[in-house]
């Protein structure tokens, strides 16, 4: 649903893209490998924002197609990340594990648990060509409510990533750090109010022409992503 007027976009969790085998399933925000639709192109440098569930003791193995930042964020459980050049660790809620990929790089993520499925987001951004790094981990704590805690701050300009979580009521405005940059808000648990506009679990807005988003929580324990970029 388009809202020209304020530069905005609503992407509701019910019309997002879906792929799954037998063991991984994948719903898509934006339009990815097959996945094509109208209105779902890439905001700004955010090329990708899917919401992964992977099944017990099952392993899942990605080839990159472009040069991009990719951003690893356990939701639920957590996983063990190894990529072409064998880097292998386990990372799990509270943290994220973020690299630059190239072209034709593979990564697998795997699920060690012997009977739950795990849940995680994979996010990729644009980044510029000469833009290297091995794998690194950030860590954050949820225990810290009502305010947003950085998962990524990048030195290169191509974005940041905030996190937080909210007691129902709790109000907050995010404020951009860089000047022509949109706002992208994903809604990972519970529900808010992001500009005016109701967001409930896995939908997210993007927002143009804004130097500040302010939000309000509609729920307990509700959880708030948000990316500059």
């Amino acid at each position: 649903m388009m809202m020209t007027q304020s530069a905005a976009q609503i992407y509701l969790e019910s019309v997002r893209g879906h792929f799954q085998t037998e063991h991984f399933r994948s719903f898509r925000t934006f339009n990815f490998e097959d996945y094509r639709a109208e209105g779902r192109e890439a905001f700004g440098r955010l090329l990708v924002v899917n919401d992964e569930t992977l099944l017990a003791e099952r392993s899942h193995q990605i080839v990159v197609v472009r040069e991009c930042r990719v951003i690893l964020l356990p939701l639920v459980g957590g996983f063990e990340f190894s990529d072409s050049i064998e880097n292998l660790r386990f990372i799990d809620s509270g943290e994220a594990v973020i690299f630059t990929a190239q072209p034709g790089q593979t990564y697998t993520l795997t699920n060690p648990y012997e009977q739950e499925a795990i849940n995680y987001l994979q996010i990729r951004m644009e980044c510029d060509p000469d833009a290297v790094g091995d794998p690194f981990i950030t860590r954050f704590d949820l225990a810290h409510r009502n305010t947003l805690l950085p998962i990524y701050r990048s030195a290169r300009n191509d974005g940041n990533i905030y996190i937080g979580k909210y007691q129902g009521r709790e109000e907050g405005v995010f404020l951009k750090d860089t000047l022509n940059r949109g706002i992208f808000a994903f809604i990972i648990e519970g529900a808010f109010e992001v500009q005016n506009r109701l967001l409930e679990k896995r939908d997210g807005l993007s927002v143009s022409f804004v130097d500040e988003i302010e939000f309000e929580a509609l729920s307990n324990d509700a959880v708030i992503l948000i990316l500059e970029v």
